[in-house]
Protein backbone atom coordinates (compact mmCIF):
# COMPACT_ATOMS: atom_id res chain seq x y z
CA UNK A 1 0.00 0.00 0.00
CA UNK A 2 2.95 2.46 0.66
CA UNK A 3 4.14 1.59 -2.29
CA UNK A 4 1.68 2.66 -4.57
CA UNK A 5 2.28 6.47 -3.09
CA UNK A 6 4.36 7.45 -5.84
CA UNK A 7 7.93 8.97 -6.53
CA UNK A 8 8.49 12.28 -4.34
CA UNK A 9 11.76 12.94 -5.77
CA UNK A 10 14.49 12.26 -7.79
CA UNK A 11 15.86 8.76 -7.04
CA UNK A 12 17.59 5.99 -8.92
CA UNK A 13 15.78 3.70 -6.27
CA UNK A 14 12.30 3.25 -4.57
CA UNK A 15 12.96 4.67 -0.82
CA UNK A 16 10.75 5.71 1.97
CA UNK A 17 11.19 8.69 4.25
CA UNK A 18 10.14 8.03 7.67
CA UNK A 19 9.28 10.42 10.67
CA UNK A 20 7.86 8.81 14.24
CA UNK A 21 6.22 11.79 16.03
CA UNK A 22 4.26 11.72 19.43
CA UNK A 23 1.38 14.07 18.16
CA UNK A 24 -0.18 13.70 14.59
CA UNK A 25 -0.52 17.80 14.93
CA UNK A 26 3.28 18.30 13.46
CA UNK A 27 3.32 22.05 14.90
CA UNK A 28 3.34 19.94 18.38
CA UNK A 29 4.43 17.04 17.77
CA UNK A 30 8.28 15.78 19.03
CA UNK A 31 10.40 13.14 17.39
CA UNK A 32 10.63 9.31 18.87
CA UNK A 33 13.14 6.76 18.51
CA UNK A 34 12.24 4.44 15.81
CA UNK A 35 14.26 1.48 16.46
CA UNK A 36 14.57 -2.18 14.02
CA UNK A 37 15.27 -4.83 16.48
CA UNK A 38 17.97 -6.59 14.06
CA UNK A 39 19.42 -3.03 13.34
CA UNK A 40 18.73 -1.21 9.82
CA UNK A 41 17.40 -3.28 7.34
CA UNK A 42 19.54 -4.11 4.56
CA UNK A 43 18.32 -2.82 0.68
CA UNK A 44 15.79 -4.52 -1.00
CA UNK A 45 14.40 -6.16 2.72
CA UNK A 46 10.50 -6.05 3.14
CA UNK A 47 9.49 -4.65 6.79
CA UNK A 48 6.14 -5.70 8.22
CA UNK A 49 4.43 -4.62 11.04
Amino acid sequence: MVGACGNSGNSTEPHLHVQAMDSVDPARAAAVPLAFPDGLPRNGTIVSV
